[in-house]
């Protein structure tokens, strides 16, 4: 058998490690992620455990309900801690390098009794180009976030 021969056709692309720097310049990825939530006291009408969940992003287009279904159930002092950040909400934005994407952020309560009330209602202004650390304590719930405005190529 003889030795087969590969021709190699191909053009100058971006996966052939050659990008244009012009193109991916103002691209960011934008990220909340959740570090810890907790009760400071009870939310509930009984004074059983609080029902909680988020929405984050625009509504009612772009908002997400997290968690999607049901809700997260806490008592007095409890702290919910996710093993790794829990991510509330991604996107890729165009911006200029030093401006901030405003993000807004609301936490629910639920009681089968009533109507959801919305325990926190906050604009979150994310800095591009860097992360930071956020911590909201408003109506008896402390909540701690994650910031992340980092620079990507997609």
């Amino acid at each position: 058998m003889g030795r087969r021969v590969v021709k190699k056709v191909y053009r100058n692309t971006y996966a052939r490690g050659q990008r244009d720097i012009k193109e991916f310049k103002d691209r960011y990825f934008v990220k909340v992620e959740l570090i810890s939530l907790k009760v400071l006291e009870d939310r509930d009408l009984l004074g059983n455990e609080s029902e909680i969940y988020f929405r984050v992003g625009q509504r009612p287009h772009y908002s997400t309900r997290i968690p999607n279904r049901g809700t997260m159930n806490l008592e007095k002092n409890e702290v919910f801690k996710p093993p790794e950040g829990l991510t509330l909400y991604s996107e890729f934005r165009h911006a200029p390098e030093g401006g901030v994407a405003q993000v807004p952020f609301y936490v629910f309560e639920r009681d089968p009794a009533k109507n959801d009330d919305e325990i926190i209602n906050h604009k979150l202004a994310v800095p591009l180009g860097s992360s930071d650390y956020l911590v909201i304590n408003q109506n008896a719930i402390k909540v701690k976030l994650k910031l992340v405005g980092l620079r990507t190529r997609y």
